[in-house]
């Protein structure tokens, strides 16, 4: 049955609608068997791992016949918990039911579920009670440390993170982690995300002393409920003791060799020579602070050995004078599977439909293809982006599931990074406007990791076939669409261990967060739209392989009740200006058989915070631009003040009058001009002020029809004092010792610089020999 995906964070938590849950080896428990058939009456459910903060939702397969109050408490009793969990039922929608516990469900418990189908809708007795399974996840937790950096010569910081295996709450993450130097408690700073579960840690002011100190980091899971202890102690250098500290492999967004010193490093020396990577040439280094970021231009895949020399200097001009080498692992080799880019849209080139993707250390994949019908991708993008997959039950139909081997090509080397191309017409047959998603995935059986076993904690075999997961081999159908969605969203599988997440000899590793997706929509269309504030849309439609413009395109907009509110079709340049009636949802542009669609939604729009996109607005598809002949008028002043009116569209009837208001900055109307818009659209107001007219900002309102246009005049008592002037000698280009005084007349004029004479100024001219 589907599984409820509202969000990544509850995808993580809720494995639904699985046959078998995770139970202790302690704690075996027989789970409720569910009869198929309740999939009549029942669509989705919440089932098997979840969190303790988890909701429990019930999707009815049809609307129920009582009625009811979306979001307010239920006084009857519909859900029934065994152990037992004080909480409210609540209708979220015509279909949905959830349970909201008043308080966090008992960490790693099997819960037994019972709901009261029949108090809700009219089933036959043998389906009066639906019984599930829930089972909360267990305590865990993991430290990471990153390691000592530099502030100076005399204090130091150390930070690192603590992810929980389950959402906690802040204070009880900081009572897990402790930490002092040489006995001495130290105060830890946090900055948490409890909903993704990653707690930032830093600890500052960590102060160097004549002698190196041990910094100890102790942890108890205590606060959590969990026996996991530990602690990892970290040298703190001594003052002036100039050191390599650690060197480690770095593989996040960049891959990097890390190496961290006591000191800060001094920018700009060339460390060419003195940082070295074996077997790597052509080295890039970058200096922040205490730490070096060693870059290679080749992809880096294994053991290596970072060197560092001496002669490195701090930034205080000492010398590093102690050399130091460490062994740091690349690791590129965990069994993985990976779909390159991020587009939807798959151009159909030569008739063939071929989806790249990458594998490393695997010699099979498993692939199943879920079909989305093209009478439905309105209501699927409702709820979706196009690489979305909420709600796809309702709206796709399982098509394929099947088996690809990686090991037909004896010349790859699979422990490697290596592209294949998966031909999809060799499974499906691509209807036009259908959007595929496609899942690459994979199990342990096809991993080529070197592991002596793949381990589990179990002492039974029954997880064996949970772990195939709902693919079935050599199959190139989908029978059982039940089985199919019943498996599809078992997030993580029977069995699954979250400590051991990140191991590829555990069977815990091969999980859903592994595999790669992706929903393709077969199409050449490529389509662009931007709308304006005239509700207007204007569309470019090009062909994604030439970029050549698509004529004739059929274009229609649709609201978001799917319903067709506006038609065009592109011209010879593949552009089309549509009026929107009202506000659009979606682009669907049709051409023969190929099917293009744009979400139209304000979340949908490009970034443009990185571009400069100011400019003038359009109003009502009328610009205006109003400016007068000078910036400043003092009172009593005239005024010509023009206003330019563009009317590309012919909007405006022919002597349309325009109206000009000049209010003061008292906000009274001071003036009322009606003029008939000129044919060139170039029209001059011609007022005055009065001599005692107040100062300040004073505003000029341009009205034509129901569009304004408003610009701000400068009215102020100017007392020029700027002056320009001019000292003319008669012609001479300087004057000095060599130069006789008698008989030289200077002229002095001075003006100011709006140009009048400046009078009665007193100046002086000083002699300096």
């Amino acid at each position: 049955m589907e599984a409820y995906k509202r969000s990544p964070l509850l995808k993580r938590l809720a494995v639904i609608a699985c046959i078998a849950i995770f139970i202790s080896c302690n704690n075996k428990s027989k789970l409720a068997e569910i009869d198929p058939a309740f999939s009549k009456f029942i669509d989705a459910y919440t089932s098997g791992v979840v969190s303790k903060k988890n909701t429990i939702r019930i999707q009815l397969a049809t609307e129920a016949a009582t009625t009811h109050t979306l979001n307010e408490p239920l006084k009857e009793t519909l859900f029934e918990f065994s152990p037992s969990v004080e909480g409210k039922a609540y209708w979220t929608d015509a279909r949905t039911i959830e349970f909201k516990p008043d308080k966090d469900l008992q960490t790693d418990k099997l819960y037994e579920v019972s709901f009261k189908l029949s108090k809700v809708i009219n089933v036959p007795s043998q389906y009066s009670t639906f019984r599930f399974n829930i089972q909360t996840l267990k305590p865990s937790f993991e430290v990471n440390e990153y390691g000592l950096k530099s502030n100076g010569k005399e204090t130091m910081t150390l930070s690192g993170e603590i992810i929980t295996a389950d959402v906690e709450e802040s204070g009880k993450v900081e009572k897990l982690l402790n930490a002092s130097l040489d006995n001495m408690q130290l105060k830890i700073a946090w900055q948490h995300n409890e909903a993704n579960r990653a707690h930032d840690f830093i600890i500052n002011n960590i102060q160097r002393k004549n002698a190196a100190g041990n910094l100890i980091l102790t942890w108890n899971g205590e606060s959590l409920g969990t026996d996991i202890k530990g602690q990892k102690e970290v040298i703190v250098p001594a003052i002036g003791d100039f050191k390599v500290l650690d060197a480690r492999a770095v593989q996040d967004e960049e891959q990097y060799a890390l190496v961290q010193f006591s000191d800060p490093i001094a920018i700009g020396q060339s460390l060419e020579g003195l940082i070295s990577i074996s077997q790597q040439e052509d080295l890039s280094y970058t200096i922040l602070g205490s730490e070096v970021k060693v870059y290679t231009s080749n992809r880096l895949d294994g053991a290596y050995t970072v060197s560092i020399h001496e002669g490195i200097s701090n930034q205080w001009g000492e010398k590093l004078e102690k050399a130091f080498a460490s062994n740091v692992f690349f690791e590129n080799r965990l069994p993985s599977a990976k779909i390159q880019g991020r587009g939807s849209i798959l151009p159909n080139s030569n008739g063939k439909l071929v989806l790249p993707f990458e594998a490393t250390n695997l010699k099979a994949v498993d692939i199943s293809v879920i079909k989305i019908y093209e009478n439905n991708i309105a209501q699927f993008l409702q709820e979706n982006n196009l690489n979305g997959e909420q709600q796809l039950r309702r709206v796709g139909k399982p098509l394929v599931q099947a088996t690809v081997r990686l090991d037909n090509d004896k010349s790859l080397n699979l422990h490697k990074k290596n592209r294949f191309s998966l031909d999809l017409d060799k499974y499906i047959r691509t209807e036009p406007g259908a959007i595929y998603r496609v899942e690459i995935g994979f199990r342990p059986d096809y991993s080529l990791y070197t592991c002596n076993e793949i381990s589990n904690d179990k002492n039974d075999d029954e997880e064996d076939d949970d772990y195939n997961y709902y693919y079935a081999s050599n199959r190139n159908a989908v029978d059982d669409d039940k089985e199919f969605w019943r498996r599809y969203d078992d997030y993580y599988p029977y069995g699954y261990n979250w400590e051991q997440r990140d191991n590829p000899c555990h069977k815990s590793y091969y999980n859903k967060e592994r595999f790669a997706s992706r929903n393709i929509l077969a199409s050449n269309i490529g389509l662009t739209a931007k709308r304006g504030n005239n509700k207007s849309l204007f569309v470019a439609a090009t062909n994604i392989l030439t970029t050549e413009p698509l004529s004739n395109v059929e274009l229609e907009v649709l609201d978001y009740q799917q319903q067709v509110i506006a038609k065009a079709k592109s011209n010879d340049d593949g552009i089309a200006v549509i009026d929107l009636p009202r506000k659009p949802y979606l682009l669907i542009a049709k051409q023969g058989n190929e099917r293009g669609y744009l979400k139209l939604d304000d979340g949908g729009s490009l970034p443009l915070s990185r571009f400069d996109v100011s400019g003038d607005e359009v109003k009502n598809g009328i610009k205006g631009f109003i400016f007068g002949e000078r910036g400043v008028w003092r009172p009593g002043d005239s005024l010509f003040l023009s206003c330019i009116i563009e009317d590309k569209d012919n909007k405006l009837p022919q002597d349309h009058p325009i109206e000009m208001e000049l209010i003061s900055p008292r906000g009274q109307l001071y003036k009322h001009l009606v003029q008939i818009n000129a044919n060139d659209g170039f029209n001059v107001f011609r007022t005055a002020t009065d001599a005692d007219a107040p100062t300040g900002n004073w505003l000029c309102k341009v009205k034509i029809g129901n569009t304004t246009f408003e610009k701000k005049l400068k009215i102020e008592t100017v007392m020029p004092n700027r002056l320009k002037i001019d000292l003319n000698f008669n012609g001479l280009d300087a004057l000095g010792k060599n130069v006789p005084h008698s008989g030289i007349n200077g002229t002095l004029t001075a003006k100011w610089l709006f140009g009048a004479t400046a009078q009665n100024l007193k100046a002086s001219c000083a002699n300096h020999q």
